[in-house]
């Protein structure tokens, strides 16, 4: 609510702020008693949804249906822009895909793309009165009536020479186009000769009946996301392009941006500071090196165009401004501050063209009288098709944007072996390249910060686990970088189904953290705001200990139970390479973990030894040696009846005990069983070589879950336990005294039975006895925990208040520095020396 009178344009900022610290709600209201202002920042950002006058908000009551809930109606909002920016969106991917898909002549694609775009920005510049009235639809009209006539449809002559027009500077005196101004000599520069036939005009005549005043220019992200989704979809997977909403445009331009700009002008005063700050924002540069079809240039520029209004209201204020300098212009921001690169090269034009538009709409949104909207800015230089990858970037003061999307073992696939071996030449410091494609953005993105720059990147939520966390967010953190605002994981917005986080950093530490829209005391690069764990070090005493299962690489490998029952009948000698596959779901899913299939295991064999397990071998040589052959490694298409992996260490580290434990790689709970030695552990099996009791107490209990919970990688929901971060970090209890280890070793054995008992009885696998009655004050899973809990706590010498992550990485720490010296310490085994 703001006085009477006042401008509501002052006053977005506050409200977007607003709208984000309280976790995004559906709508925004602003109100100065004369006018009500009514934003849905999920479909649209720059402009309010409603503006209602004060005395037509009884005929305008239907807009307000979301303040009742008892009402079961929609509100009714006269300026929602999406549905129209849909249809002509949707239309103009259409005449695209038309012309590229033409049974006869097809237009080659680059010529139709610059025509389809010449066409969108003449119909956005007729609506928004930067060409005479009416102009375009009516030559669009006039082509169509000839096609009707049986006529050619005459359309390069009379669009072409239209597009000509808007190329040509100054002011068309007289004829046809008469009061067409220069547009640029950018898009326009080239208009290739085209004859549009009947549908085809039907369509542009269709699109260009739309009100482009009401079109947003995310309708180019939309047209992008339609033409090659209809004509090259193959393309759009391999390049991992992903359209961005402007919801989450805002979670990144805000924080490393408005933000910052919005505390310079707050902490300015002096008229001769602000004029500085003023020539600061004029040289302000900004580059999105995965830019797509610009929406982050462009929301970033509408943003700085905010603040140059604000900026220039402050100054205007002081009388002294006034009487020195007279009224300022505020046309100082412009397009030619914003770069960008991709390697599309429709994307590239796209970019372009929303960043020219978005001096039109600029102006209009800002109400700004005295800056002149044409010539459209020609930006060939600023925004280039080049691979940001093995291009110099432009120094800019904010990069920003959403790399591409790729995982680390879909990128040889996707992008072919030349490319791949290029990027690992050029990141050869980058130890592990299995990381996800956008890491190297956030190196490079870093890399080019000066000490004021700051950076906002989204990318898919294992950016902060694993190896690409290594690759990017430690390599941010460990050099200088600050993490200041981020989103820790969220369902992505567009097409994609992936969960995404979004990092906002620089090289500053601005003292004000923002995690999931909280204020934190401080967010470590696992994008978590509780003690930094990324610090643990491995611990000698836990290697050897832990350990991911063996890797087939070939479904051949894995038989039924029918198939294991014919060969034993057949020659009971196979039994020796057939064993129960663990393969991660089925100890979440089954009760007891049981496997469900078996496999066919050669271990190290020679093929020549193998060869004497005939059935099994000749199922290998039928299934496996195909596919093997195929295999770009030559030591796999070689030994195609062996494993990939056949993790001997494991296998050794198993031989001597009786039973040992073992958890999903992925599951929601990451609760380990007990398993048998006989099962063979698939790579989506984590197995403890112990067999101990007291060694799975521990593992159950609330410490080491705390410890995994901050150390793991995360699949949405689902935990992802990886041996190197969650099992070798994690330091065991030093000095429990026997009675203690005893009473731990027969509460993990009772909690053990009554598992076991419930699984077998209600035939259920452990994730659905957790889902049921882990969160159960009153069951005996709740009260086995809570037991166990209390006696590790006990056994760490901890108290249930303490900050068990602080109190666990010093722990950590110690322990590393006593192994550097060559002290022995404990690791997971049964403890006997404790007395």
């Amino acid at each position: 609510m703001k006085k009477r009178g006042e401008d509501l344009n002052k006053h977005y900022a506050q409200a977007v702020t607003y709208w984000m610290q309280l976790q995004c709600p559906s709508y925004v209201m602003l109100c100065n008693f004369d006018e009500f202002w009514l934003y849905d920042f999920r479909k649209q950002s720059e402009e309010p949804i409603e503006k209602i006058a004060l005395a037509h908000l009884p005929d305008r009551i239907g807009a307000f249906t979301f303040m009742n809930p008892e009402l079961d109606r929609a509100p009714i909002f006269n300026n929602n822009l999406v549905s129209v920016t849909e249809k002509a969106a949707g239309r103009m991917g259409e005449l695209l895909t038309m012309l590229t898909k033409r049974s006869r002549d097809a237009v080659d694609p680059k010529t139709a793309q610059r025509f389809v775009l010449q066409c969108v920005l003449a119909m956005f510049a007729e609506d928004r009165d930067l060409l005479p009235k009416d102009l375009f639809i009516s030559l669009v009209r006039e082509c169509l009536d000839r096609t009707r006539q049986g006529k050619s449809s005459n359309t390069y002559d009379i669009l072409g020479n239209l597009f000509q027009e808007m190329n040509r500077p100054g002011i068309a005196p007289a004829g046809r186009y008469q009061g067409v101004d220069y547009f640029n000599g950018g898009l326009f520069r080239e208009v290739q000769p085209l004859e549009l036939t009947g549908k085809e005009l039907e369509l542009l005549e269709a699109a260009a009946s739309q009100d482009w005043k009401a079109v947003r220019p995310s309708i180019f992200g939309n047209i992008f996301e339609s033409a090659i989704g209809k004509s090259d979809s193959k393309e759009r997977h391999a390049h991992g392009i992903h359209f961005t909403s402007e919801e989450d445009i805002l979670k990144i331009v805000r924080p490393t941006i408005t933000r910052y700009w919005e505390e310079k002008i707050a902490q300015t005063t002096k008229l001769a500071e602000l004029y500085s700050l003023r020539m600061e924002l004029q040289d302000y540069k900004v580059l999105d090196p995965a830019c797509g079809s610009g929406n982050f240039l462009y929301m970033a520029y509408l943003e700085l165009k905010r603040l140059e209004r604000v900026l220039q209201d402050k100054i205007d204020a002081d009388p002294k401004a006034k009487s020195e300098h007279g009224q300022m212009s505020i046309g100082f921001v412009t397009p030619q501050q914003f770069y960008g690169m991709d390697t599309n090269a429709f994307a590239v034009e796209l970019a372009r063209v929303t960043l020219m538009i978005a001096r039109k709409v600029a102006i209009d949104l800002c109400d700004i009288h005295d800056q002149p909207a044409l010539p459209l800015d020609t930006l060939d230089a600023n925004i280039v098709c080049k691979d940001a990858l093995f291009t110099e970037w432009v120094k800019a003061d904010a990069i920003i944007g959403n790399p591409p999307f790729l995982g680390g073992a879909r990128m040889r696939k996707e992008r072919g072996d030349d490319y791949v071996e290029r990027v690992f030449e050029k990141f050869s410091a980058i130890e592990n390249q299995q990381i996800d494609f956008a890491s190297y953005w956030f190196r490079l993105a870093h890399e080019r910060l000066d000490e004021n720059g700051r950076a906002g990147l989204v990318a898919t939520n294992s950016i902060s686990q694993g190896k690409s966390k290594a690759a990017a967010l430690d390599y941010v953190t460990d050099n200088g970088g600050f993490i200041h605002d981020a989103i820790s994981t969220q369902p992505w917005t567009g097409e994609a189904a992936v969960h995404v986080s979004i990092i906002n950093w620089s090289r500053r530490n601005t003292g004000a953290f923002y995690l999931d829209n909280q204020k934190v005391g401080f967010i470590s690069s696992s994008l978590k705001s509780t003690t930094n764990v990324s610090a643990a070090k491995p611990l000698k005493a836990n290697a050897n200990k832990s350990f991911r299962g063996v890797e087939p690489n070939g479904m051949g490998f894995l038989v039924t139970n029918e198939q294991v029952q014919d060969w034993l009948k057949a020659d009971s000698r196979n039994q020796e390479v057939l064993k129960l596959f663990s393969m991660g779901a089925n100890l979440a899913q089954n009760p007891h973990g049981l496997p469900e299939r078996w496999v066919i295991d050669f271990n190290e064999m020679s093929v020549e030894d193998a060869s004497d397990y005939k059935l099994p071998f000749q199922h290998v040589k039928a299934t496996v040696k195909p596919e093997r052959g195929k295999n770009r490694v030559q030591l796999l298409r070689d030994t195609w009846w062996k494993f990939k992996r056949t993790n001997q260490p494991m296998r050794t580290a198993l031989s001597t005990l009786s039973h040992c434990f073992a958890v999903p790689r992925v599951s929601k709970w990451a609760m380990p069983l007990v398993i048998s030695v006989d099962w063979l552990a698939g790579e989506k099996t984590v197995t403890f070589a112990s067999d101990d009791f007291y060694v799975l107490g521990v593992l159950l209990s609330i410490v080491h879950r705390t410890w995994m919970e901050a150390q793991k990688s995360t699949l949405e929901d689902r935990t992802a336990y990886t041996p190197s971060t969650c099992f070798e970090t994690f330091p065991f209890p030093q000095t429990p005294v026997v009675r203690l280890i005893t009473t731990i070793r027969t509460t993990a054995l009772e909690l053990h039975d009554y598992r076991s008992t419930q699984m077998e009885k209600k035939q259920w696998g452990i994730t659905k006895l957790y889902n049921e009655y882990f969160h159960e004050p009153t069951s005996q899973l709740h009260k086995l925990h809570a037991k166990l809990d209390a006696l590790v706590l006990q056994a760490y010498g901890f108290s249930p208040d303490d900050d068990l992550l602080e109190k666990l990485l010093t722990l950590n720490l110690e322990l590393a520095a006593k192994e550097k010296r060559g002290e022995a310490i404990v690791g997971p085994w049964a403890p006997t020396q404790f007395s």
